[in-house]
Order: structure tokens, then C-alpha cells, then sequence
């Protein structure tokens, strides 16, 4: 499904050593409709790839989108667009969905497993009057950037993604402290939804070499924002921190 957005567009891929003949089939027909491809090989280091392709990005703002997002609204960019142009907000996430309509992403909290977790993951919305948060428009503390839209000048202010320190994990985190650190809000943006098949295209391992990577990564939130003994100021205290489900504590 296509996109439906009143401004100018353009298309970047990073494509980080794909081989797949079918992939490769794909890039040539996207750069025959103008869609510009940046090839950037080796160790993948999602932090890199993503600061590749802002700094190839000549709008005002850039739109950061895994290629395991599914589009099924056209009109998803619009209401994230009316967000992300005002002065004050920073990041604005979308409301991800697994593909059996599960919460895969509604915003991130401080403090889950004393570092930073989805809220409320894996739980049906409902929807009607007395529907829950996971249809409200609102502050956190952080969204994923497996669909997040910034201002492109905001983005290159905090010195974009921190691929030395947070190459595979935490990285969005990271960005969206950053940009709050400069008092620009980050928003949950509910009227945006699209499917995530996450980890689709490069799976969950968490073993041996790539186990290490995620504890330092791990280690480095926690001493550069205080994870572990934070309380997410949007985030209720009264919930468990040791579940991303809105668990009470007591």
C-alpha cells in the first residue's frame, strides 16, 4: 500500500550486504522510480546505517522505518508529520502492531527491567469509549525506531544515533533522551498504526558474541541514564518493573 502525504518525498534504502537475488531485483526496479539506494557493507550497526541515511536525506524531516514495517493505512505519515513540525516535540513514534493485532509498540517506558521497555507488549487493543492508552496520542520517554519521524535539524543537533556505544540496541533510547535533554518532547502518536513482523529480516540470537554486544550496550544506558533506579515520570509507579505488561506491583 502506498503513502499518501502532501509534500515533497523522497525515498532513501540503506542496504546493508544484501544478497539475495530477489533483494537485488528489488533495489534496481526502486532506483528506476527514483528511489535512491546507499549501499553501506559490513558489521551490521543499525545506529550507523541509520545516521547513513539521514545524512543522505535532504528534507526537513526524516522519517526512520525498518524494512519488517508493513504499511496499511496511506494516510499513516500525516498525523505523525503534524507532530513532528512543531517546535517543541522531538521524536513522534507510531502505534506498531504484531500481525495478529497484538501491541508490538505504544510508546517505551524508563525503568523496565531497569533499562527501557515496550509498554504493555503483546496485549490486545480494545478499542470503543473505555478503550485503554494504546489509542491515546501522548508524551513517553522514548519510541522505537522502527517507525519514528524526527525533525532532520534535531536529529543532527544530538549528534544523531550514538553508533559507537548503542550499535544494535538502545540506540533509539538513546536519541529520544538526547532530544528531551534539549526539552524536546517525545510523542506517542496513536493515530499512525502499521504492522511490525519484528526481528523478521535478522532474527533474535542474544547468544555468545551478539549476547556480549547487548550486555555492554545494556551496561552503557544504564550508566549514561540511570535505568536502573529511574521512575519513568509517564510511566505509573505502581506497575511492576520487571514486566513490560502493566502488571500491578503490589
Amino acid at each position: 500500500m502506498s503513502t499518501r502525504f502532501p509534500g515533497e518525498r523522497e525515498i532513501i534504502v540503506v542496504d546493508n550486504d544484501s544478497r539475495e537475488p530477489r533483494t537485488k531485483a528489488l533495489f534496481e526496479r526502486l532506483e528506476a522510480e527514483d528511489v535512491r539506494v546507499i549501499a553501506r557493507p559490513g558489521p551490521f550497526n543499525f545506529a550507523a546505517l541509520i545516521n547513513a541515511g539521514v545524512a543522505s536525506a535532504r528534507g526537513d524531516l526524516v522519517c526512520l522505518l525498518n524494512n519488517d514495517v508493513e504499511i496499511t493505512a496511506p494516510d499513516w505519515l500525516l498525523p505523525m508529520a503534524a507532530l513532528a513540525v512543531r517546535e517543541d516535540i522531538g521524536a513522534v513514534g507510531a502505534r506498531l502492531l504484531y500481525p495478529d493485532g497484538a501491541i508490538q509498540h505504544a510508546g517505551v517506558a524508563l525503568g523496565i527491567g531497569d533499562a527501557a521497555g515496550h509498554v504493555d507488549k503483546g496485549v490486545k487493543p480494545v478499542p470503543g469509549e473505555f478503550a485503554p492508552w494504546h489509542g491515546e496520542t501522548r508524551t513517553v520517554s522514548a519510541v522505537t525506531a522502527a517507525c519514528l519521524l524526527v525533525g532532520r535539524a534535531k536529529f543532527v543537533e544530538v549528534g544523531g544515533m550514538d553508533e559507537e556505544t548503542f550499535a544494535v540496541d538502545f540506540n533509539d533510547v538513546d536519541l529520544c533522551l538526547k532530544l528531551a535533554a534539549r526539552s524536546w518532547h517525545t510523542i506517542y502518536c496513536a493515530q499512525a498504526t502499521l504492522v511490525h513482523h519484528e526481528s523478521r529480516s535478522r532474527g533474535k540470537t542474544h547468544q555468545g558474541a551478539d549476547l556480549a554486544r547487548f550486555e555492554k550496550e545494556l551496561a552503557a544506558l544504564r550508566a549514561r541514564w540511570g535505568t536502573g533506579a529511574i521512575a519513568d515520570p509517564h510511566h505509573s509507579p505502581l506497575f511492576r518493573r520487571q514486566s513490560e505488561r502493566c502488571l500491578l506491583a503490589f
